[in-house]
């Protein structure tokens, strides 16, 4: 069971740090696992009204592999930029769905997920701010820098950008921001031939 703080009246878990325990020991097989596609992402993926947490991380390969997709699918870059077609949809790629280029996994302690899940009573909001501080304590107490974390529910762009803003701030991770502008600015030039 759990209590709330009467300050903030945010949940205080019995469990708190052993969920993010866990979320760091699925980053880090995670990022072995795909260490050789080049990981640049990991997301928390969160089901609708507290029925799923699952996670994707995304890769530098998966998404080189995306691009040659939409390319021989018919993707061209139509705007005023001097940009090749495949730099421009990496571009566009690298933050526009997290569909794209991503590798989602489940975790093997359905156990601990399940009984966290249902601490959060079906809250999604709960949930989402509950996943934002377990990756920022993983942030802080466990020193990951070399990927960027962030949650979503699943193909808003948007919503992982939020996330990872409230996770390390507006400036974002590394050039995560200025990267997620540029795609936005080449949203409408992205399109089938």
């Amino acid at each position: 069971s759990w209590v709330c703080s009467p300050q903030n009246s945010r949940p205080l878990f019995p469990n708190y740090k052993m969920i993010a325990s866990l979320v760091f020991d699925e980053l880090r097989r995670t990022v072995l696992n795909f260490q050789h596609e080049e990981p640049y992402a990991f997301a928390l993926i969160q089901g609708q009204q507290c029925n799923y947490l699952g996670y994707a991380v995304a890769t530098s390969m998966a998404l080189a592999e995306t691009v040659q997709q939409y390319i021989n699918s018919g993707y061209r870059y139509h705007g005023t930029q001097a940009l090749s077609d495949a730099v421009a949809i990496r571009t566009w790629l690298k933050w526009a769905n997290p569909d794209d280029g991503w590798h989602y996994c489940d975790f093997e302690d359905n156990g601990a997920i399940r009984e966290y899940l249902d601490m959060h009573k079906g809250n999604d909001l709960s949930l989402r701010n509950g996943c934002l501080e377990q990756l920022k304590t993983v942030i802080t107490q466990r020193g990951v820098d070399d990927v960027t974390l962030g949650v979503t529910c699943g193909e808003d762009p948007e919503e992982f950008r939020d996330s990872v803003i409230q996770i390390y701030g507006k400036a974002g991770h590394k050039n995560f921001v200025a990267e997620y502008d540029t795609m936005s600015r080449l949203d409408a030039d992205i399109r089938r031939a």
